[in-house]
């Protein structure tokens, strides 16, 4: 990464400037490290938006990247590895996160069809998003909030008469009312820049109602939030288009070459007599012309 390997530059000459202290004037110095200063923050930066960047391509990439099938898949199974899969990618980038995973999970829930690799992202950017509202509540919140505050989920699952129900609840600083008709939006995060690109609601928005359901969200500010799923029992229409065979893709493929007109074949040059008497007549008086299948060649009795 380039602005990584700037920043080790920067750094070593400020140690090559420490060593050298001592020729250098306290004006200069004060330049010097005042410019070092601005370097190493415009690098930041860069890497900052790079790297921001390269996270909303990669969720580009995953919303428009064609999945599995759909498969019996059992709910309360999905919903407990993706959240301590969350979990767990949140305590590797920070030791001090902190999050109490509460389970209600209904027995009776069992296996619905679903696409298990794109529920499990939905299931997996929520209880993220849940678990980091929860923790920023715990560090921005004044001591007396904060002092016997613990960060926890809550996950339920019920299955209804003809619908499963899955929520996340957290206890978090809640949605202000201005803002909760925009999360599902792309790219409208409430996170900072360099945390949040503003697609993962979308992309679990769009995946639900592929799934033929639906995303519910109650929040009280100050309270926490609540997104509730709710899938059908029955596979959507979408799940249920079954992708063609081989077989089925080529003859499709071959009846479309057919509707396609034929190219004209190219015409040889004892077809064309007026072609060929202009290139004689043009060319004949100085060069030689030679006529063959794919081209006419002329050439210069002096080689040029």
């Amino acid at each position: 990464n380039f602005s990584e390997a700037s920043e080790e530059l920067v750094d070593e000459l400020k140690e090559i400037l420490e060593v050298a202290s001592e020729a250098i004037g306290d004006e200069d110095k004060e330049m010097i490290e005042e410019i070092s200063q601005d370097l190493t923050g415009n690098m930041e930066r860069i890497r900052s938006h790079g790297e921001r960047a390269d996270r909303i391509v990669n969720d580009m990439l995953m919303m428009g990247r064609g999945s599995a099938g759909a498969q019996m898949t059992d709910i309360n199974r999905l919903l407990d590895e993706h959240a301590r899969l969350a979990y767990h990618s949140a305590r590797g980038t920070n030791d001090e996160f902190q999050l109490d995973l509460k389970f209600d999970l209904d027995p009776e829930v069992g296996e619905i069809e679903v696409i298990p690799q794109d529920m499990g992202r939905v299931f997996l950017n929520m209880v993220s998003n849940a678990g980091y509202a929860s923790n920023e509540k715990q560090r921005e919140g004044p001591p007396s909030v904060t002092d016997d505050f613990l960060p926890t989920l809550w996950l339920t699952t019920r299955r209804k008469e003809d619908r499963i129900v899955v929520s996340v609840r957290d206890n978090g600083n809640g949605i202000p009312p201005d803002v909760v008709d925009k999360i599902f939006n792309p790219f409208f995060t409430t996170k900072p820049t360099d945390q949040g690109t503003g697609l993962g609601l979308a992309i679990s928005n769009d995946i639900v109602r592929e799934h033929g359901g639906a995303i519910r969200v109650s929040t009280e500010v100050g309270e926490g939030t609540e997104m509730i799923v709710e899938l059908p029992l029955t596979p959507s229409a979408v799940l249920r288009k079954e992708r063609p065979s081989r077989t089925e893709r080529q003859t499709r493929e071959s009846r479309s070459r057919d509707r396609c007109p034929p190219r004209p074949r190219r015409r040889q040059p004892e077809e064309a007599p007026e072609i060929t008497e202009m290139f004689q007549a043009t060319f004949s008086g100085y060069h030689s012309v030679s006529f063959f299948p794919d081209s006419v060649q002329t050439r210069h009795p002096f080689g040029r």
